[in-house]
C-alpha cells in the first residue's frame, strides 16, 4: 500500500466517504502527520522486534583507535538474540572477528575475564578495550545485527512500512475522528479492529523471528 491508497482508505474508514481533497491539502497533511506518529509507535511496540525492520549485516563504519563507535540514528536496537553477533571484517575482506553483545555494566567484568565482547550504550557501541594499529581488526568494517526505525511516509508513492498497513489505517482513522464530535462514535470500533490486527501482526512476526534468529556464518548473511 502506498501513501495515496492509504490516505483514501483512512478517510473512508474515518468518515464513510471517499476523499475529495488532494495531495498536500490540510486534511491530507493531517492524516500523514497522524500516520507518521503511529509508524514511530509501531516500530517501538513494547515486547516486539519486527523482523521486517531487521538488518543483520548493517555497517556502522571502520575500526579506529578507540573503544567507542557511534551507532547511526537509523538503528533502534542491536539484536539481543542469542547467536546474533557484532562482526568486524578485517581489511583483507576474508578474516573476521565476532563479538558477543552483553549489558554495558558487565563490560569491565568481561574485560578482566578476557574474550570478545561489546555493548550498546545509548547511541554508542562500546568494546571492552580500545583498538590499536597492531590489532588485526584495525581498519576493518564493523557490522551489527540491527533493528532499524521505520521510515515515515512523505511522498504520494511512499510504501507504508507497517507489516499490515490495515493497522495503520485503523489507528490513523481513529485518531482522525477523535476530535470530531459527530464521528467520535466510530472510535471504539476502529480501535477494536486495530487491536485485532496488531495481534495477528505479532503472531506472524513470531513465526518470522523463529526463522531468522539463528547463528550466522561468514557468507550466509540472509536477513536485510
Amino acid at each position: 500500500m502506498v501513501t495515496t491508497d492509504f490516505v483514501s482508505r483512512t478517510y473512508r474508514k474515518a468518515t464513510g466517504k471517499l476523499p475529495t481533497f488532494t495531495s498536500g491539502s490540510t486534511k491530507w497533511l493531517k492524516i500523514l502527520s497522524i500516520a507518521n506518529e503511529y509508524i514511530d509507535k509501531w516500530a517501538r511496540e513494547p515486547g516486539v522486534d519486527w523482523a521486517s525492520l531487521a538488518s543483520r549485516n548493517y555497517s556502522i563504519g571502520t575500526v579506529t583507535a578507540t573503544d567507542s563507535f557511534t551507532i547511526p540514528a537509523a538503528v533502534r536496537l542491536i539484536s539481543p538474540y542469542e547467536g546474533d553477533v557484532v562482526r568486524i571484517t578485517h581489511t583483507d575482506g576474508v578474516a573476521y572477528t565476532d563479538y558477543t553483545t552483553i549489558p554495558v555494566e558487565k563490560l569491565k567484568e568481561f574485560y578482566e575475564n578476557g574474550g570478545n565482547y561489546c555493548a550498546q550504550q545509548g547511541a554508542n557501541l562500546i568494546f571492552t578495550r580500545a583498538f590499536t594499529a597492531t590489532d588485526p581488526q584495525f581498519g576493518g568494517t564493523i557490522r551489527i545485527p540491527a533493528y532499524l526505525f521505520a521510515t515515515n511516509i512523505v511522498n504520494d508513492a511512499d510504501v507504508i512500512p507497517v507489516d499490515d498497513p490495515e493497522w495503520l489505517v485503523l489507528m490513523t482513522a481513529a485518531e482522525f475522528v477523535s476530535s470530531d464530535q459527530t464521528r467520535l462514535y466510530r472510535y471504539p470500533g476502529l480501535i477494536k479492529e486495530a487491536n485485532e490486527v496488531m495481534g495477528r501482526m505479532k503472531d506472524d512476526n513470531d513465526a518470522q523471528n523463529s526463522e531468522i534468529n539463528r547463528p550466522w556464518t561468514p557468507l550466509a548473511q540472509n536477513w536485510y
